[in-house]
Order: C-alpha cells, then sequence, then structure tokens
C-alpha cells in the first residue's frame, strides 16, 4: 500500500492527477465545491477528458455540498458535462442530512484521496487501501442516494 501525505493545495491537486492517472472504471468526489480541484486546468482537463473518451462504462461522480458557482466557474467542466453526460454526473449534497467534514476522492475501489477537513488541503493520498475506500464509497453512496439537485449541461430558456 502507498500512502503520501500533501499538505498544500498544489500537492493536493498533483495527489489527486495521481489518483486520476490511476483510474480505470469510477471517480467518485465528496467536497463542498470543485474550487480546491481546479477541474479546468489544461492539465487536469485533459486527463478528465481522456478518461471520458476511454469508454468501457467509466464513470465520474462529483457530490458537492454546493453547486451554485459550477456552470459560472468551470465552463471546461461544463463543456465536458455536455459532451459527456452519460460519464459525468454532479449533485448537490442534501442539506437537511449530515454531510461529512471530510473531503474525499475515490478511484475505482482501491484509491483514496482524503482531507479530514474540507476547509484545509492537508490531507493523505492512499493509493491501493481498499478497506478504507469501501467504507467512504459506503458513505458516498448514502449520500448520493439522498442527493437530488444536479448540475445540468444545459439551460432551458424560453
Amino acid at each position: 500500500m502507498s500512502v503520501r501525505d500533501f499538505d498544500t493545495p498544489a500537492e493536493c491537486r498533483a495527489a489527486f492527477d495521481t489518483l486520476l492517472a490511476g483510474t480505470r472504471r469510477q471517480l467518485r468526489l465528496h467536497d463542498h465545491d470543485l474550487g480546491p480541484w481546479q477541474f479546468d486546468a489544461p492539465d487536469r482537463h485533459a486527463a478528465l477528458r481522456a478518461f471520458c473518451m476511454a469508454g468501457g462504462g467509466r464513470r465520474i461522480e462529483c457530490l458537492l455540498d454546493d453547486i451554485q458557482r459550477v456552470a459560472r466557474d468551470h465552463p471546461r467542466l461544463m463543456q465536458l458535462l455536455r459532451d459527456f453526460g452519460h460519464v459525468i454526473e454532479i449533485r448537490q449534497a442534501d442539506a437537511d442530512q449530515p454531510r461529512p467534514d471530510e473531503a474525499f476522492v475515490l478511484a475505482d475501489r482501491h484509491g483514496v484521496l482524503l482531507r479530514v477537513d474540507k476547509a484545509a488541503p492537508h490531507g493523505t493520498l492512499h493509493t491501493d487501501d481498499p478497506g478504507r475506500a469501501a467504507v467512504l464509497h459506503q458513505t458516498f453512496d448514502v449520500l448520493w442516494q439522498r442527493a437530488q439537485a444536479q448540475v445540468s449541461a444545459t439551460t432551458l430558456g424560453l
């Protein structure tokens, strides 16, 4: 099992990039919002696009406490959502339900990036920890099932 600690926002994003590079089927993210992850950065956007294009039933699920700024602050991600709506889904966690204080990213059934506080960049990357991943997948599943609001790639107008 490989474990790597990180303390800065840049190290956190580098840990995310490492996790994404090793993901084969499913990437799940839970955080307050997408700001810390900079999904619109050119290299990260290209990696996410390549993941989506690879097919094979791949899936990206983002569960956020706040989805209000996604469309405004992440235009490249919105384009991915338009092009790969069958791969990417972004939902808002139910505000009436308790939510974990930690932010986490899950890669397949073994990789975990964990920040114990959504407001802080420091955390740990576990590239192969199926036990920890299983517990967090259960937490994510419960939150995901209760989440109703989701980000749409299209706007409706009359």
